[in-house]
């Protein structure tokens, strides 16, 4: 960066999100710290009006598992008039829920509501692993969220399969998504497993509850 502006050759957002993204590869503090300091240059350079480097500061602030880092990124991001999107909002959901925070999932999905961005698996996914991970768990919580996530065609896959089965109990799990999925075949997590994969169940493709493939991956913390 320093030898662009050196040439005379102005950094743009591109650039910032470049920088950026390299750090959220180090997934963890130090990669924070980086992401964040970038995002204060690209502020004084005049260029952090994109909703896109705002997002990647808080993805990498979710790999490093330092929520309140992303959050304080959101916040900034919104004091600065930019609407956050559903990646952003899927990225800063991440930290809290590995922690098992469903409050403050549930708070950032009220958030994401009330400025009209609609849910999508990733969102779900993290808010059904908050919901998994919490102690003590919330099937109820999980039962409805699925429930709605379905009505809003959000793509149900083998991801948020899993999640739900560790939050409502594998069983249950397959009882709904057989209800409201009953095309669809899932993979979740045998009992007693830890939640490794069981053999495919009625409940075995990547796929929406109308049939139509989805994308198989799902972003994941980096495992320490």
């Amino acid at each position: 960066l320093g030898r662009m502006i050196a040439e005379g050759i102005q950094p743009n957002a591109h650039s910032f999100c470049t920088l950026v993204n390299a750090c959220a590869k180090a997934g963890d503090r130090t990669g924070a710290e980086a992401a964040e300091r970038w995002l204060d240059c690209s502020e004084k350079a005049g260029v952090a009006s994109d909703v896109v480097i705002y997002s990647s500061v808080i993805d990498a602030c979710g790999k490093a598992g330092d929520a309140e880092r992303a959050f304080r990124v959101y916040r900034r991001m919104q004091a600065n008039g930019i609407k956050p999107h559903i990646v952003a909002f899927a990225a800063l959901a991440r930290p809290y829920a590995y922690r098992g925070d469903w409050i403050k999932v549930e708070s950032i999905a009220s958030d994401m509501d009330a400025q009209g961005v609609q849910p999508n698996e990733y969102f779900v996914y993290a808010q059904l692993l908050a919901y998994a991970v919490a102690r003590p768990r919330q099937p109820a919580r999980a039962e409805e969220l699925i429930r709605r996530a379905v009505g809003q065609k959000v793509v149900i896959n083998d991801h948020v399969a899993m999640a739900l089965a560790r939050s409502v109990g594998r069983s249950r799990a397959e009882e709904l998504l057989s209800e409201l999925c009953p095309n669809v075949h899932f993979k979740t997590p045998a009992s007693g497993s830890g939640g490794a994969p069981a053999a495919r169940s009625h409940l075995s493709s990547s796929t929406t509850f109308e049939g139509r493939k989805s994308r198989p991956d799902l972003p994941e913390r980096k495992r320490r």
